[in-house]
């Protein structure tokens, strides 16, 4: 193998709704015999976990794969699909078919004998380790794996975790072997029942990344712990401030006191709230706007964005469509003046992913404040001043209520995709107004032109953009928080307050 190493990394495989229709078009035959495929893959480099962004696919021209029950492909097939993924940059993927399969399928000596055999010669055209995926037609499961070098001409299957479709839902297909179904316990009777243990199996073994642990993210990881999801990554480099305690879950004037991060303050309590028999909960002091939180965020399956500020939404609506990571994103506006009566409020939920309208063509936020965000002026006190009233990154009014409501209506969001209740998982993007009671849905897609849609899905670590970048205003908010922490009398009663907690 060349270029790409896969020892100690975690492994899965991605794909859009759009895509998988298409397979499964041609994958399905009328004869029930198998079929195949070869596709182009780009590589989407998490902190722990590499995944294989398909992006494309090779379609057979007439007499280059044989049919005869089992299916095989000719040489002339494989080197025009490698030819061409060396052009596109890409790594080269063979899908074939199990007719009539269930879930994660493993490799007959036949298919075994057919990607092991070529594995070397993809990796030396491409640069990239052959991937491998089967298609099993009995619930549109799929099965991953990437060939790795062993010995000089000896490649071996490294199995991936996981292959996730997505775009007008979101369908996981799980490895059982690296990521087992979870353990059902009494506590979850009432969650269970109302979906079924095969949701729920589904459900809980998601990767959920919350990035913003502010009013709205808190509510939306206690939503989920309770559920049951397993694996929460919570992110946000802010601590817990005295003007936070009004609408921030579990934070009290002891966290502020103490100098707590605000995730740290969210895990105490989320291991507590959660149902998981097997629950894991990690926080990072980091935005996503730095290398290391995007890193990390390309870890998980889904991700929640909770956050205020262009920048961060700008980075997640590009691992939405170039990764293939869906984000859940939402946002609260309070109309009115300061500090007098209010005249309305609305609250947003979205999903974007490949096939729905991006943050940017929802108007999440404006990618000229982005660049304006990255030079520093939205922490500059007097650029501030000279920004009217009214203008978005002023506006910070907000109260627990309608923090509520925009964290159960990004949650629902989350679970029509996973779930689609009567076949669908695309409910639109949602606009309640709290002043007449209304709810407004979009479900058309991007506007015309927009690079999202048309020219940056799939592209994974290929994508042209600098997304991420130093961010001063974050290091100095993680700077005050360590040196209050590190006041002989904090760094004290912290440790009898972890030991009170422990405790009780």
């Amino acid at each position: 193998m060349t270029g790409m190493p896969l020892a100690g990394r975690r492994l899965a495989a991605a794909m859009t709704t759009e895509l998988a229709g298409r397979l499964r078009s041609h994958l399905r035959r009328q004869d029930g015999q198998e079929d195949l495929c070869f596709v182009l893959w780009r590589p989407s480099t998490g902190a722990a976990r590499t995944t294989a962004v398909v992006a494309e696919a090779i379609w057979p021209s007439a007499g280059e794969r044989l049919i005869s029950g089992n299916v095989a492909f000719t040489s002339q097939y494989f080197l025009r699909a490698a030819a061409r993924a060396a052009v596109a940059g890409a790594g080269l993927g063979l899908v074939h078919s199990h007719p009539g399969g269930r879930g994660w399928q493993g490799l007959s000596r036949d298919d075994h004998a057919a990607e092991a055999g070529h594995a070397a010669q993809a990796a030396v055209m491409t640069g990239l380790p052959l991937l491998g995926l089967t298609y099993a037609t009995g619930d549109d499961s799929y099965s991953a794996r990437l060939w790795e070098r062993a010995l000089p001409r000896h490649y071996t299957p490294a199995w991936c975790e996981n292959v996730r479709v997505v775009g007008d839902w979101i369908h996981v297909s799980w490895n059982s072997q690296l990521r087992p179904a979870p353990q059902f316990r009494p506590i979850q009777e009432r969650t269970v029942s109302a979906w079924g243990p095969a949701v729920q199996a589904n459900l809980a073994r998601l990767h959920i990344g919350i990035i913003g642990a502010g009013s709205v993210g808190a509510i939306v990881a206690e939503a989920l712990a309770r559920v049951g999801v397993e694996w929460l990554t919570v992110m946000d480099f802010d601590s817990v401030q005295a003007v936070n305690l009004d609408r921030l879950l579990h934070a009290s004037l002891r966290d502020v006191r103490l100098a707590r991060a605000k995730v740290e303050t969210l895990a105490r309590a989320l291991r507590r709230s959660a149902t998981a028999a097997r629950s894991r909960i990690e926080t990072l002091e980091l935005s996503v706007a730095e290398p290391a939180g995007l890193a990390a965020a390309l870890d998980c399956d889904v991700l929640f964005s909770c956050v205020d500020r262009p920048w961060p939404r700008a980075v997640l609506n590009m691992a939405a469509y170039a990764h293939l990571v869906p984000v859940v994103d939402g946002g609260i506006l309070i109309r009115g003046q300061h500090g007098q009566r209010l005249a309305g409020a609305e609250w947003r939920s979205q999903l974007a992913a490949p096939g729905r309208a991006c943050l940017e063509c929802l108007g999440q936020y404006d990618p000229a404040v982005v660049a304006v965000e990255r030079a520093g002026l939205l922490d500059d006190p007097s650029y501030l001043a000279g920004l009217d009233e009214d203008h978005p990154v002023r506006r910070n009014e907000n109260v627990f209520p309608f923090s509520a409501a925009a964290a159960a209506s990004e949650t629902l969001q989350l679970l029509s995709a996973v779930i689609a209740p009567g076949g669908v998982g695309d409910t639109g993007a949602h606009l309640y107004h709290f002043a007449t009671g209304t709810l407004d849905r979009r479900i058309d897609g991007c506007q015309p032109g927009c690079p999202y849609t048309e020219s940056l899905t799939g592209l994974a670590d290929m994508q042209p953009f600098h997304v991420t970048g130093e961010h001063l205003a974050v290091d100095a908010v993680r700077a005050s928080r360590r040196r209050d922490q590190k006041r002989p009398t904090t760094r004290i009663a912290r440790r009898l307050d972890d030991l009170l907690w422990r405790l009780l």
